[in-house]
């Protein structure tokens, strides 16, 4: 049951911090092994239409960049983690099946908010079930483990 007065009296102070980088480790791993060509990359670079640098210019270029969106990638999956572990913490989640309910529920904010956005930017529908598919796998994990790590 959720309690109102809980909700006011949570801090970041009273989150696991441990539990959070294990969690933002799982989440950017996992996206490591989604668009890897192990999983989806093929058909997420084809429907964004990226592809691979062919000159030594543009191969130096992106090797330049990689590490900038990595680490900004790595701050989002940490914000996404904070965020889940706040919740489970102001109400009480503490079991793995109220954990996973949690990650559902954010991961179908995030399949709407792609949904919409490529729907009116023309990205196929295979493209929404890549991208927000990551997200919902990463968050219903990191919201069980959150849950279940005390």
């Amino acid at each position: 049951m959720i309690n109102p007065e809980n909700m006011n009296s949570i801090t970041f102070g009273h989150l696991n911090y441990l539990a959070v980088i294990v969690c933002t480790l799982a989440y950017f791993m996992l996206g490591a092994l989604w668009f890897s060509p192990i999983l989806f990359s093929k058909s997420w670079m084809a429907g964004h239409g990226i592809s691979m640098p062919n000159s030594d210019a543009d191969k130096a270029k992106m090797r330049k960049e990689i590490p900038k969106m990595m680490a900004i990638t790595f701050l989002l999956c940490l914000m996404g983690t904070v965020a889940i572990a706040y919740f489970e913490a102001a109400f009480g989640i503490n079991n793995w099946m109220t954990g996973c309910k949690l990650g559902i529920f954010a991961g179908i904010f995030v399949f709407i908010t792609l949904a919409l956005s490529y729907m009116y930017t023309k990205k196929s529908f295979k493209l929404v079930l890549i991208d927000a598919g990551y997200h919902i796998v990463s968050l219903i994990l990191v919201a069980t483990i959150l849950a279940v790590w005390r």
